[in-house]
């Protein structure tokens, strides 16, 4: 089954889409290092928090170069690891495995971390980002990660509306037809000299 094609306006979203999605991100890594720096519990997590953050962002570049060109790119075999996410035997990033709560970094770094989390929600919110996620929903796979630790809600996958079926041609109404009145024939009452005097009830007229 071929996949539908890409609207020409999320096409024109895409790149838009991947620049704001990288600044929110690029903020936030600025933002894990000027305070996870002051906590030593939290020092160590700066390196695979930036990996993480930053490996979303090239992603996303890509897949947005895609919709851009109006494709997506091929999914990977089932269980085939992507160089995005190594599988057991490829090389996953050193240091401690950053938290899986939901909202921890926002927990960490208080309302300065809830400002950008406001900031990614309300680009996913707009009507050009829910069509996009719609026509690649490889990007909400990239997206919800950040998401969890920022205690947004996941982007759910969303159905396409189904095509709304050809309408019906309807034939148009056939012409009425004239009645067809036999030729009249010699004993048909005809207008001239019928005695219409009689039918009113009017007294015959003297001769």
């Amino acid at each position: 089954m071929e996949p539908a094609p890409i609207p020409a306006p999320v096409q024109a979203f895409a790149p838009d889409f991947a620049a704001r999605f990288g600044r929110i991100l690029a903020g936030l890594a600025k933002l894990v290092a000027a305070g996870f720096l002051r906590n030593p519990r939290l020092a160590l997590l700066i390196f695979p928090l930036w990996t993480r953050l930053n490996r979303a962002a090239r992603r996303c570049e890509r897949l947005m170069a895609h919709v851009s060109a109006g494709h997506l790119p091929k999914p990977h075999p089932s269980g085939a690891p992507s160089s995005a996410s190594p599988g057991p035997s490829g090389p996953r990033p050193s240091g401690p495995a950053l938290p899986t709560g939901r909202g921890w970094l926002v927990r960490e770094l208080g309302s300065e971390a809830a400002c950008h989390a406001s900031q990614l929600q309300a680009l996913l919110a707009e009507p050009a980002a829910v069509e996009l996620l719609l026509h690649a929903p490889t990007a909400g796979r990239i997206v919800n990660p950040i998401l969890r630790m920022l205690g947004i809600p996941p982007c759910a996958p969303r159905q396409r509306p189904a095509p709304a079926p050809p309408p019906v041609a309807v034939p148009p109404p056939a012409p009425a037809r004239r009645p067809v009145f036999p030729p009249p024939g010699e004993d048909a009452p005809r207008s001239s000299g019928f005695p219409w005097h009689l039918l009113l009830g009017l007294p015959e007229k003297p001769t």
